[in-house]
């Protein structure tokens, strides 16, 4: 059947407000479609972005466990191990932090840190006033550490000063 016999069927068949609602629910689900493939590649892109997180994670935390058990068997003499297990806590917690996990929750239920930080980065890029906004801020927080770095650092005395001599001249 060709598609201009489907199209004469279909319009003879269906009075104008089918038409209508009927176009209406194919648009409805298209949009529905879209927002589904864009929640997956988030949710995707997200998932990518946590587990490149935990891995440098896991390749800071090798030398660490490592080096906690040498001295909790150097130690193991005089006080029962305790290093490794803090390192093993620690290591627990950042992956609560990460949790990579997340997008398999729903919405509404808590997620970790790292998930707020990446909603903000995701609202930096997805909206460009609020991104040039944090930036400035950003960029004033930074001004003003930077100053209050220089006041403590300032020389007191003024021997520490350089001073610039001529040739001609003798100090």
């Amino acid at each position: 059947m060709c598609v201009e016999a489907f199209a004469v069927r279909y319009l003879t068949a269906n009075s104008p407000s089918q038409i209508i609602v009927n176009f209406l629910q194919a648009r409805a689900m298209n949009s529905d479609l879209k927002a589904t493939r864009t929640q997956l590649i988030r949710d995707v892109l997200l998932l990518q972005v946590k587990l490149l997180i935990g891995a440098a994670r896991d390749l800071a935390v090798v030398p660490v466990t490592l080096a906690a058990a040498l001295l909790d068997l150097i130690l193991s003499k005089s006080q029962s191990p305790r290093f490794f297990h803090q390192v093993l806590r620690m290591g627990e917690r950042s992956d609560q932090w990460i949790d990579v996990w997340s997008a398999a929750r729903h919405e509404s239920e808590q997620r970790g840190p790292v998930d707020s930080i990446l909603a903000t980065v995701e609202e930096v890029v997805r909206d460009p006033k609020v991104g040039a906004h944090r930036a400035r801020v950003l960029k004033r927080w930074a001004e003003r550490q930077v100053t209050r770095a220089r006041q403590r650092i300032k020389p007191d005395s003024p021997s520490t000063d350089i001073v610039e001599t001529k040739p001609d001249q003798k100090a």
